[in-house]
């Protein structure tokens, strides 16, 4: 019988993004892994350099090896809790096969085995917020803590980009951490996780197998946004492939399937229609106003470092297109570009701004907060001025896709970026190269990518208006 690896906090984070990805890792060939993208591969390396930077500010503490077999680092990580040390850096807990590596260990005035303290876990993250992932990694640590010191921590904490520090009740998210827990177990035991293919697989190395899978066994999986408990009852039913649910009679879908509204279950049918037949559906009209100017409007901004660095406009009015951009080449200069935008889009008031998804809204409220925003800039900004497609292509179209991000659906329209690498992630990286490199031609290229991304939008709203 094959050796099970260490249950480590790290498949807590994997089974979030994929619930494959620790299950092939276990149980998968190594030939069928593939690469961690460019993007995650960069997060972690900025993670580390941020784990730097932080520690710097914290003081004197206890660095311990962090390479070697985990029992041995965990005997030394486990002499120096004796010890009595104030913080200890890269420890290493292991009790079973249970093996947790958090950023740092606090000593806290908490009795427990050792003595009048014990230990509380402290991770550093690139991040604002606490995420899920985040909180089931740290109330992991805390169960091993009560383990080995025979107290559990009270709370979980994170310092997060700013190098502010963040806490949660380890109580607040127990239940659910046992619920992912018990799926773990159950993968770490042989059993492997009903099929399933959403966005976040694509960060798994193991995402070609993935689809794969779901393709050779035409599975319900492969519909865009199913839910879990959806593709669980209908597979219940009988009706666990796109061919099955595709040819089902609605009004015998909707009597036999238990637990899913008749409105999901008539969209999931004409989904599954849709893919088993390479055809695009039309259901609704796009009812997009018509005016004499309108806006076409994308972002590239950098998460790792809080910075939107570009604010790219394709401005239609008159029977002419003109793209225009506002740049940050220099991360400090993200308050010029944000202002030279707003005294632009002062002009356009009352115009449709075009943009998909829900990430221009956001950096609007953001940079508003953060450097301002005249009442002009606000009112032509307003969010009944903005129409986001992505909402507008859900309400309207059923395309034969598994995913409908701007790529997806303006390349089955049609639609081509020059750059074959062109993605959002990669414009994080190619900016950040170029801020190290200062090579013009890598600018030129994030600024020929957001003017692709806006004449898709463009594209992708003529087709729309056009009836296909």
């Amino acid at each position: 019988m094959k050796k099970l690896p260490h249950l480590t906090a790290s498949a807590f984070y994997q089974y979030l993004k994929c619930p494959h990805w620790p299950y092939w890792e276990i149980f998968g060939d190594p030939k069928d892994k593939g690469e961690v993208p460019p993007m995650l591969e960069k997060l972690r390396e900025e993670g580390a350099l941020h784990e730097e930077r932080c520690i710097g500010k914290l003081g004197a503490y206890e660095r311990m090896e962090s390479e070697g077999d985990a029992e041995t680092l965990s005997v030394a990580t486990l002499a120096a809790m004796r010890e009595g040390a104030a913080l200890i850096y890269q420890g290493t807990l292991m009790d079973g096969d249970w093996v947790g590596r958090p950023d740092l260990l606090r000593r806290v005035e908490v009795p427990s085995k050792f003595g009048a303290w014990s230990y509380e876990a402290v991770d550093i993250k690139s991040s604002r917020e606490i995420t899920e992932a985040q909180s089931y990694q740290l109330v992991f640590y805390a169960l091993l803590l009560k383990r080995i010191q025979g107290v559990r921590p009270e709370e979980g904490f994170v310092i997060n980009v700013d190098c502010e520090e963040r806490s949660f009740r380890i109580e607040d998210a127990e239940a659910d951490f046992f619920e992912v827990l018990d799926r773990l177990l159950a993968i770490r035991a042989g059993e492997k996780p009903p099929l399933s293919f959403m966005s976040s697989c694509k960060d798994s190395p193991w995402f070609a197998l993935c689809k794969k899978e779901a393709e050779d066994a035409d599975d319900i999986a492969l519909i865009y946004k199913i839910y879990g408990n959806e593709a669980k009852r209908l597979r219940e039913a009988g009706y666990g492939t796109l061919t099955g649910l595709a040819a089902a009679d609605l009004a015998a879908l909707q009597a036999e399937v238990k637990g899913v509204s008749d409105h999901r279950l008539a969209r999931l049918h004409l989904q599954a229609q849709s893919l088993h037949r390479k055809e695009t559906l039309r259901i609704d009209e796009p009812r997009l106003p018509e005016t004499d100017v309108e806006l076409h409007f994308d972002i590239e901004g950098d998460p790792m470092i809080g910075v939107e660095y570009l604010h790219g406009l394709l401005i239609r009015e008159k029977g002419s297109e003109t793209y225009k951009a506002f740049a940050a080449e220099d991360p400090a200069d993200e308050g010029r570009a944000w202002s030279e935008f707003c005294d632009f889009i002062e002009g356009y008031a009352g115009a449709p701004i075009y943009h998909y998804g829900w990430y221009e809204l956001d950096a609007i409220r953001r940079l508003s907060a953060k450097h301002g925003i005249s009442r002009k800039a606000a009112s032509a900004l307003d969010p009944t001025n903005m129409i986001d497609l992505n909402r507008v292509v859900q309400r309207c179209v059923i395309f034969p896709l598994y995913f409908y991000s701007l790529k997806d659906v303006a390349k089955h329209l049609g639609f081509r970026w020059r750059a074959a690498d062109a993605s959002g992630a990669n414009s994080v990286l190619w900016f950040q190269e170029w801020c190290e490199k200062k090579d013009r031609a890598l600018f030129d290229k994030i600024r020929d990518y957001n003017e692709d991304d806006v004449r898709a939008t463009a594209h992708l709203k003529d087709w729309l208006v056009r009836g296909g």
